[in-house]
């Protein structure tokens, strides 16, 4: 005998479902694309960056190939002004003994080697000032990137965290299935344990479906599939009714049910969806917020009152101050660096955006 029912548990929760839908389609843009098309825009920042390094530095190795050229000529022409001078003296002393002398070709080889001596010497200044605006330069712009590289790391940190959050926002899904089931009855079950049986089949058979759909329907499903291997999503049955149900033939017992049904995910189960640490899944909302903040990344700053120093932050060399860089708050150790002073050699403490003062002292040696 075949019973049926109305699907009440469907009707009941067709306004939760459909508020549920118009609050999705309501939500704001997926903060995990925000975040990609942010690195993006960073990485053209970077390449940018990096051509524009490369070009500089090639314009910087010619200036000091021009440089060396230039003291080459320096040599060569103080040593022909020297061989003209001699041979002008020469002929001033001749001038006594012969006042018919014609002094005028020894006297303009003469001008035009020193005239050589001065041109070439206004030229290596001006090379000499074009090579360190061009020093300056390639300093400014290491330490752009370091600090878009240090951005840049602090995006992927966001990106990954905005993933962990996506993926537990997707498998903490509800849903109400429909299904069915047919199972045999063994002829030592009562009619009570077979429909007991029956009914529980069709249960397990709605978690398994509710669980395929939820693995599919995930954003990044690829990568959880790859490492689903024993993680527990914990899908609850939250409600069931049974819309029609019955015996057919002697040992055969058909169920068809309407179930509401709720993943309550393992609390790394999304870090190991993702292959990530689950350092990113085991501190809660609160560690969440704190990193949507930012709190837990600074601005520092360090300066000295030396031109064409040298700054190393933990080993990383960000050449001469100032420099500028995002770091994680807390210890960091700074050193500063320049020829004929002590080097300044400290570990500060970085709680917020903060400024670090370098007073170099020249050396006893100099």
């Amino acid at each position: 005998m075949i019973t049926r029912r109305i699907p009440a548990l469907l009707l009941a929760l067709s306004p939760f479902w459909l508020s549920t839908s118009v609050a999705a389609e309501e939500a704001s843009a997926d903060p995990v694309a925000v975040i990609d098309e942010k690195l993006s825009n960073k990485q053209t920042e970077l390449d940018t960056l990096t051509a524009e390094y490369d070009s500089e530095a090639q314009r910087f190795q010619q200036l000091q190939n021009e440089n060396a050229k230039l003291k080459r000529d320096e040599q060569e022409l103080n040593a022909k002004r020297n061989r003209a001078k001699s041979a002008l003296d020469k002929q001033f002393s001749r001038l006594l003994d012969d006042p018919e002398i014609d002094l005028v070709s020894f006297q303009k080889e003469y001008q035009d080697s020193w005239a050589a001596v001065k041109q070439n010497q206004t030229v290596m200044l001006e090379n000499q000032q074009l090579t360190t605006e061009s020093e300056v330069r390639l300093s400014q712009i290491k330490q752009k990137q370091a600090r878009l590289s240090s951005e840049y790391s602090y995006l992927e940190e966001q990106r990954v965290q905005a993933r962990v959050k996506r993926l537990m926002a997707e498998l903490s899904e509800s849903d109400v299935l429909q299904t069915s089931y047919k199972t045999t009855c063994s002829a030592t079950m009562t009619l009570g344990e077979c429909t007991s049986q029956g009914q529980q089949l069709a249960k397990q058979k709605a978690v398994k479906t509710f669980k395929a759909a939820l693995m599919d329907g995930l954003t990044e499903t690829t990568l959880a599939k790859q490492n689903a291997h024993g993680v527990q999503l914990n899908v609850h049955v939250q409600e069931s009714q049974i819309i029609n149900a019955g015996f057919e033939g002697s040992n055969s017992y058909f169920a068809e049910l309407q179930a509401q049904l709720q993943a309550k995910p393992e609390a790394t189960a999304a870090c190991k969806l993702l292959n990530v640490s689950t350092r990113y899944c085991l501190k809660g909302e609160a560690f969440a917020q704190e990193q949507k903040k930012g709190k837990d990344w600074v601005s520092m700053t360090v300066r000295s009152d030396q031109y064409n120093d040298n700054v190393v932050i933990n080993g990383i060399k960000y050449g001469s101050t100032p420099v500028e860089i995002l770091v994680p708050r807390g210890q960091h150790k700074v050193t500063v660096t320049k020829d004929g002073y002590q080097t300044y050699n400290r570990e500060v403490y970085i709680s917020d955006n903060d400024t670090v003062w370098v007073k170099l002292r020249a050396s006893e040696q100099s």
